[in-house]
């Protein structure tokens, strides 16, 4: 082999292994984003719950949902979100989501309470796997006002500490909680085209008595 050939050689080799760095280099800042958007799911609601002693026992609590995420319209055949949706805006019929509170304990009051999509007690969230980390976004609305409980920023979801709703007397309740969600704006194929379900998942945290209780709702595409 010539001198000139080697070094033509030579410099393929560079070439070749130059691009497979930056590729290499690309997927792992993707891997990267990924896993500090799963770290970020460890909220400071968590290391409040891990850091906190339980003082009481968790009351009994009756939950009433209704209503569901309907995104049939917003959703459209291809996967993808035209502009920004909110869920039931637009097909009549479809109720929000509710969900009622009832103390039905004989003993204690629930202190503390939270409402959150992310369980401290199971460690889990109420977004199916699938739908994180794509543009959807999630709300209550308490007391009149909106409070996220799942943010998705540039598809890159993040779980809220959710609201503290404080103390439920025995016998008393918590009406009129309005669950509501948004899907910016997406690209073909960010969702499931194929008239999907899912199930979403709020929870009812006690945290002095370190408990929660799932409520839940159907979400279709």
């Amino acid at each position: 082999m010539s001198k000139k050939s080697s070094g033509k050689t030579a410099v393929w080799i560079i070439a070749i292994v130059l691009v497979a760095a930056i590729v290499g280099g690309g997927t792992y800042m993707w891997y990267d984003t990924q896993l500090k958007a799963q770290q970020q799911r460890i909220t400071s609601l968590q290391s409040q719950v891990a850091a906190g002693a339980v003082t009481g026992n968790p009351a009994y609590l009756e939950l009433t949902e209704a209503g569901g995420f309907d995104f049939r319209v917003g959703i459209d055949a291809n996967g993808g979100v035209a502009a920004d949706d909110t869920a039931n805006s637009i097909i009549a019929g479809i109720a929000a989501p509710t969900l009622a509170i009832e103390n039905l304990d004989t003993n204690d009051a629930a202190t503390n309470v939270y409402i959150t999509m992310w369980d401290p007690e199971s460690q889990v969230g109420g977004i199916p796997v699938s739908l994180e980390d794509t543009t959807l976004s999630f709300y209550v609305t308490y007391n009149g006002v909106l409070i996220p409980l799942y943010l998705s920023v540039a598809e890159v979801g993040t779980y809220s500490n959710g609201v503290n709703i404080g103390t439920i007397p025995v016998g008393g309740a918590v009406s009129a909680l309005t669950f509501s969600a948004i899907a910016d704006a997406a690209a073909d194929d960010t969702y499931d085209d194929s008239q999907a379900t899912y199930t979403i998942h709020a929870y009812i945290y006690q945290a002095d008595a370190g408990s929660s209780q799932p409520a839940s709702w159907t979400l279709s595409t």
